[in-house]
């Protein structure tokens, strides 16, 4: 039976939130990008520094980064990585305009591609295809299959289905959903329609990292908690068979919600334009 919460208190539970403290195996870290030419453009929204558009506090619900992530990767190195990668990223062209991007997932279960929307969520969006060019998706799971009964504010019920990956541990349990540094939000009345593509968080609104779900179903009970930063433009398929993976027993997982075999994506790339 589907588990019954109510927004925005709906970013308290496990459903919804980051991921466990639990450290990986030793791996060799990734290695920093070298020097790049920096990106200019309009010196609007679309252009704020990393420093500028994260957080370094935690907040009471949240946990150090995982020294290891589950794909091999140094926590400190990553965040290093993407810092550096960060201003090489551009968003807009000379006019101020949003250039497309998209990401694509190559995954155990087939290819997902996901258009991303700079103008909803610049900062966000930039911190998703900084992490996917400095390797930091490939080996991750998809950790959490949720389908949860919902209400909205308005008193509008409905069912969350969703997906969600990009946890540094692979767990997917509260706590740590980033490599040590945190997002400040970028919220919008955008609405949850299948396909739509965020960022998971703690209770905390400015805590995003890491994390990113894709729901299955519209879910206004989400509608302006989460910071969304696109929606999947091919592969909305492959999204609803990595959600129909068998769960683990409740015996052993009281949230219902861990995969017994979870989805691993094999690599995670960008491109730009049409």
């Amino acid at each position: 039976m589907p588990h019954r919460l109510r927004a925005p208190l709906l970013v308290a539970v496990a459903a919804l939130a980051g991921c466990t403290g639990r450290t990986a195996g030793p791996a060799s870290a990734e290695p920093v990008p070298g020097p790049a030419e920096i990106a200019t453009g309009p010196g609007n929204k679309y252009d704020q520094p990393f420093d500028k558009a994260i957080t370094d506090e935690l907040g009471e619900d949240q946990r150090p980064p995982v020294e290891w992530t589950i794909g091999g990767k140094s926590s400190a190195g990553v965040r290093e990585a993407v810092a550096r990668a960060w201003p090489t990223i551009q968003l807009a062209d000379a006019d101020g305009k949003p250039i497309a991007w998209t990401v694509k997932l190559d995954t155990d279960a087939g290819e997902i591609e996901i258009a991303l929307r700079p103008d909803l969520a610049p900062n966000h969006v930039r911190n998703f295809l900084a992490l996917t060019k400095v390797g930091y998706y490939d080996g991750m799971r998809f950790d959490r299959l949720v389908h949860q009964e919902a209400v909205s504010p308005d008193g509008q019920q409905s069912i969350i289905r969703l997906v969600r990956f990009g946890c540094p541990a692979g767990t997917g349990d509260p706590g740590i959903g980033h490599v040590g540094y945190r997002l400040r939000s970028e919220f919008t009345d955008e609405k949850h329609d299948a396909g739509t593509v965020g960022f998971t968080r703690e209770a905390d609104p400015n805590s995003a990292g890491t994390r990113l779900y894709i729901t299955l179903a519209p879910a206004p009970a989400m509608d302006g908690n989460f910071t969304v930063v696109g929606k999947v433009s091919k592969g909305l398929d492959v999204v609803e068979r990595i959600a129909a993976g068998k769960l683990l027993p409740s015996e052993l997982d009281e949230t219902r919600e861990l995969p017994e075999r979870p989805v691993a994506i094999r690599k995670a790339t960008t491109r730009s334009g049409p």
